[in-house]
């Protein structure tokens, strides 16, 4: 049995376009587990409605992904446990491919796949067409939390998403949480390979480079930092990891492209504030 474990805030259409994709699995035996953040019963209506067609526990937490996603899985159930997002959608064989993956290999405790649009391109993640070994070096391309599936047994040797890392966290750090997940996994020993015949949809974030967009970089970019300091990745690879947006904003500045230029100094800048405060933040 998988446990499909939901955060959600602020949305109900795109909840309800993954329940209607849940509805039509062909692998009928999963929960729903609903981590309710909103501070009103906008969901009441909808999860009464799709509990005829599958079990949805539904159970309130405050705000923060990574809070979220650890209250779900204190009362999950299933032999494995993943993490939709509530703007995601599956294709309708998403959990038999999963189940068969994890039957076919009993030795990986996670499999993680693809995460395409509704027209079939890559998103959220820029992610390839080959099966690949998860390592400690292209964890980046090997999918994102819509698309990592992991047995239940396995939680208690890898713990819980790191509530420091993520959206919503009381931190500064708003992401990584995921890769932190992936990285403390291998670190324990755990196998886990990238499918890419295991797929979720998402819609493609927006390419805009306005001022949300600006500020989200920022705060994304402070969590990759402190993700590069906690799992203290060697000079040359956070030189690289730095190298990357700089050649950006400098190529965005030569195509009087200054918006572009923004968006790649603030996400250089926030790699730099969050590689810089995650040692005194872990010991406030």
């Amino acid at each position: 049995m998988f446990s499909l474990i939901v955060c959600t805030v602020d949305r109900f259409d795109q909840l309800e376009r993954l329940f209607r994709s849940l509805a039509g699995q062909r692998h009928a035996d999963f929960e729903v587990i609903v981590v309710d953040q909103n501070l009103d019963d906008r969901l009441r209506e909808l999860i009464d409605r799709f509990s005829l067609d599958f079990t949805i526990r539904h159970i309130r937490s405050p705000k923060g992904l990574s809070r979220a996603r650890n209250n779900g899985m204190a009362v999950a159930t299933g032999d494995y446990v993943c993490f939709p997002d509530d703007d995601c959608w599956y294709e309708p064989d998403t959990l038999s491919t999963a189940a068969g993956l994890f039957s076919a290999h009993s030795e990986l405790a996670i499999v993680t796949g693809r995460t395409l649009d509704a027209e079939g391109v890559a998103s959220v993640s820029p992610t390839g067409e080959t099966r690949l070994a998860l390592t400690r070096w292209n964890y980046l391309k090997c999918g994102n939390s819509n698309g990592i599936f992991v047995r239940r047994v396995a939680l208690a040797g890898i713990g819980g998403f790191d509530e420091n890392l993520g959206v919503g966290s009381d931190s500064p750090f708003q992401s990584g949480e995921e890769a932190d997940f992936l990285l403390r996994a291998l670190s324990a020993g755990k196998g886990a390979m990238f499918f890419p015949e295991l797929i979720v949809h998402h819609d493609q974030v927006t390419s805009e480079y306005g001022p949300r967009q600006v500020e989200r970089a920022r705060k994304y970019g402070r969590g990759f930092g402190a993700l590069m300091r906690k799992q203290a990745f060697p000079f040359y690879y956070v030189g690289y990891r730095l190298f990357r947006p700089v050649a950006g904003w400098l190529a965005a500045l030569a195509r009087f492209n200054f918006d572009a230029a923004r968006y790649k100094r603030a996400w250089l800048m926030g790699i730099l504030e969050g590689y810089a405060a995650w040692p005194r933040w872990r010991k406030s």
